[in-house]
């Protein structure tokens, strides 16, 4: 471009900028493998005042104005509260909601329908209603959700004759008691009288009534009992085992006792004796049975035959058998020997009063144990 003739053309700028530029030396393959590497730099060590190092640390200053501070504080304590009052309310709603559930409840207790208007009771052979009811605490018109069953049963149970207890109640208004009395097998004489369970358990003091008809434990001292009431009960549920044999004999012990028409007397007292075992003593005639200890079975089997040659007669006359020793063929006994017809009444012979033989005297269990000579 040359521009209007006679006029010079303008010098541009850039032209240093669309210079050709040189070529440039062809590399060597050693130098681009090499990498292009600067001169370090010498570092110098930042010494202050006096020589010592000064700390290469930044300090930024801010000076904040006094009115952002405060509403950023507000903001914070405004979330603050707002959470506390969240939480309040949260508590208050559940205060109030069990505030209106006891009102509720105490309502509903306190109702008119809910009321005690019947007591139903289960029929015991000791006790009567009345006295059930006493022993329970509880009256119609009572509430009855507010009442305690299981206070009421352990009231019930206190009483001696009563093994368990259970009251439930029967919406809306009626309230069930059922008792399980204790049933008496024996009566033990432990310096007094008292009532057997068929647990072992002495449970009661026993009056005469309450005694009459029950075989008598004897041989087990109140002491005795007290110090270790487990063996004591032990040993009294051993004995209510052989009453419970020797009157429910087995079908063996039946089918001897239908052919010989003799059946097992009945019984007044057991006695217990920690070296010689167990005796018997009859109801009538006062006889004693020594069985000692262990095979009862067997001994009441040959009981039944020594029963079966005596015959109801020798029953009577019976005063000692002895079944404690070893098996054998031959059962030692002792009879009481015969009344002479010239005696006067009631005057027992010369032998009998020599006798040094153990005597049942009842319901006391006094009685002579000196060793009787086997004939």
């Amino acid at each position: 471009m040359t521009g209007e003739p006679g006029r010079r053309p303008a010098r541009r700028r850039d032209q240093a900028r669309y210079a050709p530029r040189e070529p440039s030396p062809p590399k060597l393959a050693t130098d681009a493998a090499k990498p292009a590497t600067r001169p370090a730099k010498p570092v110098r060590a930042r010494r202050g005042f006096l020589g010592w190092r000064r700390a290469n640390r930044r300090i930024t200053v801010e000076n904040r104005s006094p009115f952002v501070w405060l509403g950023e504080a507000i903001k914070a304590l405004a979330r603050w509260l707002w959470a506390l009052l969240k939480v309040a309310a949260a508590l208050a709603a559940l205060g109030g909601a069990v505030y209106a559930g006891r009102i509720g409840v105490a309502h509903v207790v306190a109702s008119p329908r809910f009321a005690l208007r019947e007591l139903r009771v289960g029929a015991t052979t000791h006790l009567d209603r009345d006295q059930l009811v006493a022993l329970a605490g509880v009256a119609p018109g009572d509430r009855l959700l507010a009442l305690d069953t299981d206070a009421v049963a352990a009231r019930l149970a206190r009483h001696p004759w009563i093994a368990a207890a259970r009251v439930r109640r029967e919406l809306p208004s009626t309230l069930v008691i059922e008792v399980t009395e204790r049933r008496a097998v024996a009566v033990a004489v432990m310096g007094g009288l008292y009532l057997i369970d068929e647990g072992g358990h002495a449970f009661k003091q026993a009056t005469l009534e309450e005694a009459d008809g029950l075989v008598v434990f004897t041989g087990v001292s109140r002491s005795a009992y007290a110090g270790l009431p487990e063996a004591g009960e032990a040993v009294f549920r051993e004995a209510i085992g052989l009453l419970a044999t020797y009157r429910h004999p087995d079908s063996l012990a039946l089918a001897r006792q239908s052919r010989s028409h003799v059946s097992r007397p009945a019984l007044s007292e057991i006695h217990v004796d920690p070296r010689n075992g167990f005796s018997l003593f009859l109801l009538d005639g006062g006889g004693e049975i020594r069985l000692g200890l262990g095979e009862m079975s067997q001994k009441l089997a040959r009981l039944d035959e020594v029963l079966n040659e005596l015959g109801p007669k020798g029953i009577a006359a019976l005063r000692v058998v002895h079944l404690d020793g070893a098996a054998s063929d031959r059962v030692p006994l002792r009879l009481a020997p015969p009344v002479v017809a010239d005696d006067p009444i009631g005057s027992p012979p010369p032998e009998v009063k020599k006798s040094t033989g153990p005597r049942n005297t009842g319901i006391s269990g006094r009685r002579d144990l000196s060793p009787v000579a086997r004939p």
